[in-house]
C-alpha cells in the first residue's frame, strides 16, 4: 500500500489551480435549470458539451466516459496518491463483488448438512461458468481501480493469491465464506460493502485529513440511517441490520439496533438537533410512495453541503476531493433527467428529484 506521509500544502498549488479552472464548466444553478427543462437527449447533449464532457453518440455513454475521466484526472493531479486509494477501494470492492457473484454458479455446494461449509480458501470454480472470461464483465467493472479487474478475476477464479494484493484476496476468501453459510449472494454484498468502507476509513485515518474523515463518517451515518428505516419497513430483523451497518458512523451500532424496535418518535428524537433531523422524520412514512427517493435526495444534499466547504479553501487535497465528488453528483443529476425523459415522466418530477448544485445554492 502506498505511503500516506503528508506533503507540504504548497505541492497542491498547480493541482488546485487546475481544478478551479475546471469547476467553471460544472453545472451551476443556471445550467441546472436548463437541464431540468430539457425535452430531448439532444438538449442534454448540448449542456454536456458546455460542461466539458467527452464526445460520444449518446448522453449515457458520455456520462460513463466522464466518470472514468474525472477519476483518472484527479488521480493524476494528486501529490499524495493515498487520498485516491481511499476512494478507489470502493471501486475494487465493487469489482470483487461482480467477480464473486459471476463465479458462484461454478462453486460446489455441500452435499449434506454435516459437510463442512467452509474450507478456509476460495471454492474451486468448475464447469461452464468458470470458462466465462473477464471481458464479459467489463460493462459492470468500475475504473480506475487499484487492482486490474481482469487480473483480479483470474486470481479469484484460479485461486492464485500471489497475483493480487493480500488485502483484496483475503476479502474474496471471507466473502466466499459468508456466501457458503447460506448460499445467499446478498451476503457477498453485505460483507464487501462493509469491507470497502473499513478500508477507506482506515486509509483516511492514516492520512489524518478532517475533510475526508468527516465525509466518510457522513456516508456511514447516511447509509446506516437508511438501513435502519429500510430494515424496519421490510421486517428484516435486528441481526440483519447489525450485520449490514457500516463502521465509523457517529451513531453506535448498538444504539441503531435499539432503534430498530423503537417507535418513530424515538427515532426522530435520537437524531433531533443533528444534520439528519429531516431524514429521521421519514421514519413515520418510510415505505410509502416516494419516501425512499426523498431520503436519497436529502442524503445527497447533505453530502453536497459538506463538500461545499472546500470552496473556501485555496489549495489542498480538499479541493480535489470535492471536485471529484461534486462531478459524480452532477452526473447523477443528468441521469435523473435522462431517466425521466426515457420513461416520459413529467418534467416536474425531474425538478423535484434533482440534487443541489455543488457550485451554488438553488
Amino acid at each position: 500500500m502506498r505511503s500516506s506521509k503528508p506533503v507540504p500544502v504548497n505541492r497542491y498549488l498547480y493541482a488546485s489551480g487546475r481544478i478551479r479552472a475546471l469547476e467553471i464548466q460544472m453545472l451551476d444553478s443556471g445550467k441546472l435549470s436548463r437541464l431540468q427543462e430539457s425535452r430531448s437527449a439532444e438538449d442534454i447533449g448540448r449542456i454536456l458539451t458546455e460542461c466539458g464532457y467527452p464526445a460520444a453518440a449518446d448522453p449515457e455513454t458520455r456520462l460513463g466516459l466522464e466518470t472514468v475521466a474525472v477519476y483518472k484526472l484527479v488521480q493524476s493531479l494528486f501529490p499524495e496518491p493515498a487520498y485516491m486509494d481511499s476512494l478507489l477501494f470502493f471501486h475494487d470492492f465493487h469489482n470483487l463483488k461482480v467477480i464473486l457473484k459471476s463465479l458462484t454458479p461454478a462453486w460446489p455446494r455441500r452435499q449434506s448438512a454435516d459437510e463442512a461449509a467452509f474450507t478456509g480458501e476460495l471454492p474451486e470454480s468448475a464447469g461452464p461458468y468458470s470458462l466465462v472470461g473477464p471481458a464479459t464483465l467489463d460493462p459492470l467493472f468500475r475504473q480506475p481501480s487499484l487492482v486490474d479487474p481482469h487480473l483480479l478475476y483470474t486470481a479469484v477464479r484460479d485461486r492464485q493469491p500471489g497475483q493480487v494484493p493480500a488485502w483484496i484476496y483475503e476479502a474474496a476468501v471471507q466473502a466466499a465464506r459468508c456466501y457458503q453459510q447460506s448460499y445467499d449472494v446478498s451476503q457477498i454484498d453485505l460483507y464487501l460493502d462493509r469491507g470497502a468502507f473499513a478500508a477507506a476509513s482506515g486509509k483516511a485515518g492514516e492520512l489524518g485529513n478532517a475533510f475526508l474523515s468527516q465525509y466518510l463518517c457522513l456516508l456511514a451515518d447516511l447509509t446506516n440511517l437508511g438501513l435502519l428505516l429500510r430494515t424496519r419497513f421490510l421486517h428484516s430483523g435486528q441481526t440483519y441490520l447489525e450485520h449490514a451497518l457500516f463502521p465509523g458512523g457517529s451513531v453506535a451500532a448498538a444504539r441503531l439496533r435499539e432503534l430498530y424496535l423503537a417507535e418513530p418518535e424515538l427515532i426522530r428524537a435520537a437524531y433531533a438537533g443533528t444534520k439528519y433531523t429531516e431524514l429521521a422524520k421519514l421514519a413515520d412514512t418510510y415505505g410509502q410512495t416516494g419516501t425512499a427517493g426523498r431520503f436519497g435526495l436529502l442524503a445527497d444534499n447533505l453530502v453536497i453541503q459538506h463538500i461545499r466547504q472546500a470552496r473556501m479553501i485555496w489549495r489542498g487535497p480538499e479541493v480535489l476531493l470535492a471536485y471529484l465528488i461534486g462531478r459524480e453528483m452532477e452526473i447523477k443529476n443528468v441521469r435523473i433527467v435522462l431517466t425521466c425523459l426515457r420513461n416520459q415522466l413529467p418534467a416536474g418530477l425531474a425538478r423535484d428529484l434533482l440534487r443541489d448544485s455543488y457550485l451554488t445554492w438553488r
